[in-house]
């Protein structure tokens, strides 16, 4: 399967923005069933990128030393973003083949990047090395979609397979991915979906303080907790659900346990509350996002109360702002940061 061509994007590399034609969740205005609240947010563009040319950014990631690094879909780029002076660079290539390079996270100082590449050779979990050496550690099949990644503070490897409704475990020392959890509340709806398969557990994050993990689902939207029972999946419960949560994408935990969740059909980062489920907007689309996919705290000094987001852009045009984007929020993050 060659995910971008049966998806019939053109231009240069045969790699730009998707024609809003067959976007069937960018066609039609929608009513919000809930009222979130806005907050002011300073928003600034850290680095821009260019949609023609398939520069989708989609992953985003901080690493202990502050430094930033993006994933661009399409190219199979990854970016590092110096932590002081913000400047960006090539850091590593993973050839996408007819897919996307997805989500990123950091175990201690090892950075680990997800592929859905649709071929059996190339698909799964990326490790990259500091000097931009890269090798395939977890292999996923070639009808699968491992979007996300987090680990908990034992070194274990929670990924989030999108198509099936599936959370994996990757042991600690282990290549292997085992499933942990396949549950209804994690699977998508193909009706709702812009692509022939549906997309249901997408962003992901482990709380040490509470020894859960986190997920978003983003076409049956809702952010969920699943129960870490000694190592296996325990009980599943849904800490917010509706349309404000369309499009749930990457999440982030801040320091009081609230969860940052990116929703690119609503291009909004919303803060949600652990107890009541309340949404607050805390950025939109006329803070300058378009489209976002994926957030991480910032590690680094001046950075600690910022997320990083991700301007993917996906179906805008080849004129999209795709860009990094820096988001003071006020609050740092958790004890275990994840990096999306």
């Amino acid at each position: 399967m060659h995910y971008l061509n049966d998806l019939a994007f053109r231009g240069v590399a045969g790699f730009t923005a998707w024609d809003s034609g067959p976007m069937k969740y960018a066609i039609a205005s929608l009513v919000l069933l809930v009222s979130t609240p806005v907050l002011a947010a300073q928003v600034q563009v850290v680095e821009s990128y260019d949609a023609a040319v398939g520069e989708l950014p989609e992953g985003v990631a901080v690493a202990p030393n502050g430094d930033i690094y993006v994933t661009l879909a399409g190219t199979g780029e990854i970016r590092r973003i110096d932590r002081k002076t913000k400047v960006g660079s090539t850091h590593a290539w993973i050839n996408p083949g007819g897919g996307f390079l997805l989500g990123m996270a950091f175990d201690g100082d090892e950075l680990y990047a997800a592929l859905a590449s649709f071929d059996p050779a190339t698909s799964g979990i990326w490790h990259v090395d500091d000097d931009g050496t890269t090798v395939r550690v977890v292999a996923f099949g070639g009808d699968q979609f491992p979007n996300d990644l987090t680990f908990d503070e034992d070194g274990n490897m929670y990924v989030t397979e999108s198509i099936s409704g599936s959370v994996y475990k990757v042991d600690a020392g282990s290549n292997v991915p085992q499933l942990w959890v396949q549950d209804q509340l994690l699977v998508g709806d193909v009706e709702a979906s812009p692509v022939p398969f549906p997309i249901g557990v997408n962003g992901i994050a482990y709380d040490e303080e509470t020894g859960t993990v986190l997920v978003a689902n983003s076409q049956v939207p809702a952010l969920i907790e699943i129960e870490d029972n000694c190592g296996q999946a325990g009980v599943l419960s849904v800490i917010a659900a509706g349309e404000h949560l369309r499009g749930a994408d990457g999440i982030a935990i801040d320091k009081r346990g609230d969860v940052m969740l990116v929703s690119n059909f609503h291009s909004s980062v919303l803060r949600i509350d652990r107890d009541s489920g309340a949404a607050t907007t805390i950025a939109d689309a006329s803070d300058g996002l378009m489209f976002p996919s994926t957030a991480a705290f910032g590690q680094y000094g001046p950075d600690k109360k910022s997320l990083f987001v991700v301007n993917f852009g996906f179906g805008a045009g080849p004129d999209a702002p795709v860009s990094l984007l820096k988001i003071e929020v006020g609050q740092k993050s958790s004890k275990h940061p994840a990096g999306n």
